[in-house]
Parts: C-alpha cells; structure tokens; sequence
C-alpha cells in the first residue's frame, strides 16, 4: 500500500523530508506539501477553476501592494501553488495510505478540510497526526529569554522540532468515517463563503471582518516612527493565532490608505518602512 504523509506549509515539508530520507523505515514514504495559508484570502469554491481564479487575484494584490510590484517571482509563486494543490487528488492514488499532518491553527483546520473533499472519492486509508496534542501528551517545554523552563503548545508541524517527528508518528491515529464525513460538509459551507479572514475561536472555525487584527496593530504604533517589521513581530508575538505577516503587512498599508498611519521609506519593503500614528 502506498503510503503519503500530507502536511502544510514549507516549514513542515522540509522538517518531515529531512527525517524521512534518515529513516529506513519512511525513506521511500511520498510527502506532499500544501504550501497555503488557508486562514487568508477568499476560498469561495476553491475546488473549482472560479474559486481558484479569485483566490488568485486577491493573492496578487495583496501582494503587489505589500511587495515590489516588478516581482514577477511572487505571480508566478502563486500559480504555481494554486495550481498543485487542485492536483492533489491525481497525485494521490487510490489504495493509499494517506497520513495528514496538522496543529492547533486556521490553516491547518481548513487545509484538512480541503483536502478530504478532493481525496473523498478515492479509497483512501485516512490517518492523522495531531501536533498540538503531541505536545500536551509529552508536556512540551521550552526555555524563555531568562532561561527558565516553560510550558509551551505546538501549534504547526512547522514549529515542531525535528528531533520529535518520529516520536510524534507514534501518535498517529485512524480517522472515522463519521470524523471524515463531518470535515467534508464543512468545508462544503466554507467554500460557499465570501470571508477573507478566518480564525480559530475556543477551537471552532469563526469568520471575521477584514480589520481584525488593525486594533492589535494600532496598539502597538506610538506617535514616533518606528519599524513596520517590528510592529508586524510584535503583532505576530502577542496574537494567539497563527497569523503571517504578508496579511499584518496588508493591513499597515490599508491604514496608511486610511490616513491613520503615516509613513516613512518603501512602501514596497516591511523592513524599508517606518510607520506612525497620524
């Protein structure tokens, strides 16, 4: 039986792969990597060529607005992502083993989601690895800036180091078709919303306005210039959801739009951008 372990973002592809060609076991294990942030952007009926149009066309002017608009490398990036992740259901064959990697965040909640409508007609053994509860069942821990030991909850195959991998593939555990069957309804009532930002609320999957994360920004901006790409980490540090600076970056520039910041340096640069309030 084929086995293929699905995981998302690149983070997470490159921490499984390198263990993986380490591991006699897994080496020949296929790995194929949803590089999406789910919790972004329109997913209006993605599984079809009109929702990825649109998703697309957000995408771009996110990031031409947020990004040198003469990187071609950033159009072609989503192309390309788009592109492979509507292929999924071809790469994957019937008969497979599928193992889906995921943690404690909107993007991986939606990704799961997603995937199981692509895969639902194929005879698939579903399995999955849940990382955030690894990381309660092993009482994960690390060291703060004062190098005291603390508790801490992986949220992302990407944020888990990859020494724990292996270990965390002993947890794997068989997904029920009931289990099964509710993911793919939901993503059926996802994919006919016109949101563009999603969160995760006391564990459930909650819309919400555009502007949601402006307040975190604002209070974090004084009435001195100061670094946007500091801002964006302070926003990114203090936020309990896993959200990516390309959308916090956004959301500097559609105040600045909004004459409620001013600005200093590249608008095309996070880290060329000085911002305060107006």
């Amino acid at each position: 039986m084929n086995v293929v372990h699905i995981c998302f973002g690149d983070s997470a592809y490159g921490s499984l792969k390198t263990i993986f060609q380490k591991s006699n076991e897994h080496q020949n294990e296929q790995i194929i990597c949803i590089n999406e942030d789910f919790s972004i952007g329109p997913i209006y009926k993605l599984e079809s060529n009109e929702g990825v149009h649109e998703r697309k066309q957000w995408l771009k002017e996110v990031l031409t607005k947020t990004g040198p608009t003469s990187d071609t490398d950033y159009l072609d990036w989503i192309e390309t992502i788009l592109k492979s992740n509507s292929r999924i259901a071809i790469e994957v064959p019937s008969n497979s083993r599928v193992i889906l990697w995921h943690g404690d965040n909107t993007s991986d909640e939606i990704g799961l989601r997603f995937v199981l409508f692509l895969l639902q007609n194929k005879n698939i053994q579903f399995e999955e690895v849940d990382v955030t509860e690894y990381s309660h069942h092993i009482e994960y821990k690390v060291r703060d800036l004062q190098d005291k030991e603390i508790s801490y909850v992986i949220r992302s195959l990407g944020e888990m180091p990859p020494k724990l991998i292996l270990d965390a593939l002993q947890m794997k555990k068989s997904m029920s078709h009931i289990k099964i069957k509710d993911l793919i309804s939901d993503w059926k009532k996802w994919s006919q919303t016109k949101d563009v930002l999603r969160i995760l609320l006391d564990g459930k999957l909650v819309a919400v306005s555009e502007d949601y994360y402006d307040a975190s920004i604002l209070k974090n901006i004084s009435n001195e210039y100061q670094s946007a790409a500091r801002v964006v980490g302070e926003v990114m540090g203090e936020s309990d959801q896993c959200i990516g600076d390309t959308y916090l970056a956004f959301r500097i520039y559609q105040l600045i739009q909004q004459q409620k910041l001013s600005y200093q340096g590249n608008l095309g640069s996070l880290g060329k951008l000085k911002i305060r309030l107006s």
